[in-house]
This record gives structure tokens, C-alpha cells and sequence, in this order.
């Protein structure tokens, strides 16, 4: 592999600059996503829980994955991203039992947007761990 024969320091960098920047526009993108969903879908007025949750969870994700661009991202922005898609998991059953009115579409738009962003803030997280290797010097 072409990355074996990188000096480690270039490895970090390499391995810091796709957490930094390249998942943190994917967040940001996913934010997106909950913010025009609505819209783009039609979901109909009853639907207007699900659309809050949404758009609050959506500015949470937007708010952190930006703040991630402008500094270092440490574990809490991943586990904030993580706990946000979990949210987005459960949220439409959960908001359910409340006899809270929600569109059957939010139930696999709100799955698939939580699992995004559990997955990408999980590949960040063990990104950030092979750049800890590899600052400790390990090359395991």
C-alpha cells in the first residue's frame, strides 16, 4: 500500500485532514439534509413534530460539524454528532408514544439520517485513534 510508505507525521496529517475536513462537510451536508428534508419530501402538515425534531437536531449537527472546521475536533464533537443520530433513531418512536403526530416517511428519513451520522462521527472517532497510534509511534 502507497499510505505504508509515508513517513508517519504525514500519516497523522493525512489521517487528521480527512477527520477534519472531509467528514465534518459530510456532517454538514447531513445537516442539510434535515434542514430542506420537509420540503423536499412533501410531508404533510400534520407532520409538524417531526419536522422540529428535525430541524433542532439538524442544528445541532450544523452548529458542531462547522465548529470542526474551524478548531481541532476532540472526542466531544464525535460523541455529540453520535448521540444526535441516536436521537434520530429512536426519536419517531419515541416522540410516537407521546401521541405526538408523526409522517411515516420521517420514521426511514430520521433512521437513515441517524445512522449517517452515527456512522461518520464512529469513522472519525477511530481516525482519531490511528493518529494517536501514530503520534506514540506505533505503527501496529
Amino acid at each position: 500500500m502507497a499510505h505504508r510508505s509515508m513517513e508517519p507525521a504525514a500519516r497523522r496529517a493525512l489521517l487528521e485532514g480527512q477527520r477534519d475536513q472531509i467528514i465534518s462537510f459530510l456532517m454538514v451536508l447531513t445537516a442539510v439534509a434535515l434542514f430542506v428534508a420537509p420540503w423536499v419530501v412533501g410531508r404533510p402538515d400534520t407532520a409538524k413534530d417531526a419536522h422540529h425534531n428535525e430541524l433542532a437536531v439538524g442544528m445541532v449537527v450544523f452548529f458542531v460539524a462547522l465548529a470542526r472546521f474551524r478548531w481541532h475536533p476532540g472526542r466531544a464533537s464525535d460523541l455529540v454528532i453520535m448521540a444526535a443520530g441516536a436521537w434520530l433513531i429512536g426519536s419517531p418512536w419515541l416522540l410516537a408514544l407521546q401521541n405526538t403526530v408523526i409522517f411515516d416517511g420521517a420514521h426511514v428519513f430520521d433512521v437513515a439520517a441517524g445512522t449517517v451520522l452515527i456512522v461518520l462521527s464512529a469513522i472519525s472517532l477511530l481516525l482519531a485513534r490511528a493518529a494517536r497510534r501514530l503520534e506514540r509511534g506505533g505503527d501496529r
